[in-house]
């Protein structure tokens, strides 16, 4: 019999717990969240909130972004983006290092900005630990 499926040990149904739980604090905070998403440094999607058909692909874009500016800082001399920030019309995308992971989410235009930034920092920080 061939099986293939995966078997998640304790601790990675932990930190995947850990994980959801601290973008739900941050939808919590901020109901203009319009997704979230915690991404590892090649892309891969560690958790999402809420859970839908383009998470991997905000996935995977906000990692090529946030190590495009790495790069690019780097040819400036500069150390690591603490985040980046792009602006559109219809909303924000955030993308914040958090340790070996990134820490990423798309707003709403009315969303609390300044407080936004620094939640996103405060939750990076969490993220290091874990």
């Amino acid at each position: 019999m061939d099986e293939k499926n995966e078997v998640k040990e304790p601790s990675q149904d932990r930190l995947i717990q850990k994980l959801n739980r601290e973008l739900d604090d941050l939808k919590a905070d901020y109901p203009e969240i319009r997704a979230a998403a915690i991404v590892s440094a090649d892309g891969n999607l560690m958790a999402a909130r809420p859970e839908g058909a383009g998470d991997e692909r905000l996935a995977a874009m906000s990692a090529f972004l946030l190590n495009s500016v790495k790069k690019a800082g780097e040819g400036l001399g500069w150390s690591n983006p603490g985040y980046i920030l792009v602006q559109h019309p219809e909303g924000y995308l955030l993308a914040a290092q958090a340790g070996k992971s990134i820490i990423t989410l798309a707003t709403a235009p009315g969303v609390k900005l300044g407080l936004l930034l620094y939640d996103i920092q405060q939750s990076a920080t969490r993220l290091k630990k874990v």
